[in-house]
């Protein structure tokens, strides 16, 4: 294991991930026996229902009886169920139920409209789905009742409440011989990519991949038995599901899932359920310290918190930890690699943690080549490419995608350098980066950049068509300061502490950013608009 040779390439054995060889739902029934009446799950402090409190006993005996109801009912191993709706405590109940029962979790996310639904279903010819009764206060049932027409393979349709219900009610014998059945590297979850530069992909992730990611992912934040964790992802986000879900139940671990991210209740989550960790993305953290409260809290119990889900600012990453009073962990992944492929580790150094994206996961191999595919120099910036347990078996329905080339590399499109330690420091995006006049400009070093502006609490750097340079430097900002400087005057400051050529050209000012629901900024939605009010000048 390590680097070799001064090229930006780190090996790692397959025997080092220590990979799980069952499937999920076996990993719940050997914690369930291991942990018993340890809580595994909370919902605690939503003021709008009641609290969840259910152990690894109580969640496996669920999850069983739910599964063995499902195939008297019709399904068959392998058969594509779809979850939609928020963070609700059904949610994970399903996830181990399909997982127990060998049907495959499609993960959809809450905030579909009609059409999104209706590509999402068909792209995955879904047989089944569970649905939240209400999603922002609208009627689920009433929706699927419509697009049901227009979705072929959709035949059974289930409620979070009274469909489950009626399932649990057929009281069917559990007979575990015909449960956890399915092959370890059998598809357990689909999920659909977020959408940052526009049409999702359709990720398939296997049980082993999701528990041998989530397993390490939990080991290297330093999470272990009687930890308790709050965790900010969405459910259906590889981050939630599977580093969340399942790495707490490999690790024997307490989860606190967030029902819908509000700054003030996650606060009254981490401070009356005393607890240990907590996991999401940087706007979480920001919401949290702007919080009017957040300093008359009681967070001592806090040890550790994981960031990820975007590129962690060194600015952010000191403040929080200064404030927190709690290490860091800035962790980077992809849903094709199960969520996680590297992280810090509480052992590094404060500049390690503060300026990159830590080591890769035990198992898991990563090199950075050039646009030839060859592996560039230590320190030389080019393709992140992935091999470890976490892959995903492909992006179904596209059987010809080259993401995975003929030896197992997963191109991630991301940038990056490797240092001589194995160190990742993430540039930004393949597609991201903008080439100004034949010059390559990361946006990563220009928001970091504008960071240290006192009036700039967020910023995103893009770059739309430009005649004479091809393309020019734009950036959104967010402030909290209502006597903030004018475009002018920060790209006056800019000039005066970075190359010219960096200087963003036209700088808008926004409320608040469009961001994926796993809290990844849209950057080609700002370009639109931008492009949009220019043109319309």
């Amino acid at each position: 294991m390590g680097i070799e040779q001064a090229k930006s390439l780190w090996t790692s054995s397959p025997e080092e991930a220590d990979e799980f060889e069952f499937p999920i739902g076996k990993a719940l029934t050997n914690a369930a026996q291991k942990h018993g009446d340890l809580e595994y799950v909370v919902y605690a402090c939503h003021e709008d229902r009641e609290n969840v409190r259910w152990t690894y006993s109580e969640l496996n005996q669920k999850a069983e009886q739910l599964a063995v109801a499902l195939l008297h009912i019709g399904y068959r191993p392998g058969d594509k169920v779809a979850v939609w709706g928020p963070n609700h405590a059904q949610w994970i109940l399903l996830e181990f139920a399909l997982a127990k029962a060998g049907l495959t979790l499609v993960a959809l996310n809450p905030l579909y409209k009609k059409q999104e639904l209706i590509f999402a279903l068909n792209t995955v010819d879904a047989k089944g789905i569970f649905f939240a009764d209400l999603i922002r206060g609208a009627a689920v049932s009433d929706v699927i009742s419509q697009i049901q027409p227009y979705v072929p393979s959709l035949t059974k349709k289930h409620s979070f409440t009274d469909g489950i219900d009626d399932l649990f009610k057929l009281n069917v014998p559990v007979n575990r011989e015909t449960l956890d059945k399915v092959a370890a590297d059998a598809v357990q979850m689909i999920q659909f990519t977020s959408g940052t530069t526009g049409t999702p992909k359709t990720p398939q992730l296997s049980h082993k991949a999701i528990a041998t990611t989530g397993r390490n992912a939990f080991k290297a934040y330093g999470f272990g038995e009687n930890d308790r964790v709050c965790f900010g992802f969405p459910l259906f986000h590889i981050g939630g599901s599977g580093i969340g879900v399942v790495g707490t139940v490999m690790s024997g671990a307490t989860l606190l899932p967030i029902l819908v991210f509000n700054a003030r209740r996650t606060l009254d989550i981490l401070e009356q359920e005393k607890c240990t960790g907590f996991v999401g993305v940087p706007a979480m953290l920001i919401a949290m310290l702007e919080d009017e409260t957040f300093k008359s809290r009681d967070l001592s119990p806090l040890r550790y918190i994981s960031v990820g889900g975007a590129p962690v600012p060194t600015e952010l990453v000191l403040r929080c930890e200064d404030a927190f009073q709690a290490e860091i962990a800035n962790g980077y992944g992809q849903t094709e690699c199960s969520g996680m492929i590297s992280c810090i580790r509480s052992r590094d150094t404060t500049e390690q943690k503060s300026s990159t994206c830590g080591k890769a996961l035990p198992g898991v191999s990563l090199k950075v080549t050039d646009e030839a595919g060859n592996i560039v120099s230590l320190g030389q910036q080019g393709e992140l490419c992935y091999r470890g347990p976490g892959r995903m078996l492909g992006y179904l329905g596209l059987e010809d995608d080259t993401t995975i080339d003929d030896e197992g590399w997963l191109h991630t499109g991301d940038l990056a350098t490797m240092d001589a330690d194995g160190y990742i420091t993430l540039v930004g995006r393949l597609k991201d980066i903008i080439i100004r006049g034949g010059e390559n400009i990361s946006p990563a070093e220009i928001e970091n950049f504008l960071l240290r502006h006192p009036d700039v609490a967020e910023a995103s750097v893009f770059g739309i068509p430009d005649k004479k340079y091809g393309e020019i430097v734009c950036a959104a900002i967010r402030t909290n300061n209502t006597n903030h400087a004018s475009p002018e005057e920060i790209k006056e400051w800019c000039g005066e502490n970075i190359s010219l050529w960096k200087v963003p050209q036209h700088i808008s000012f926004v409320d608040e950013f469009p961001v994926t629901p796993s809290g990844k900024i849209q950057k080609f939605v700002l370009r639109d608009q931008l492009v949009s009010s220019l043109n319309s000048r």
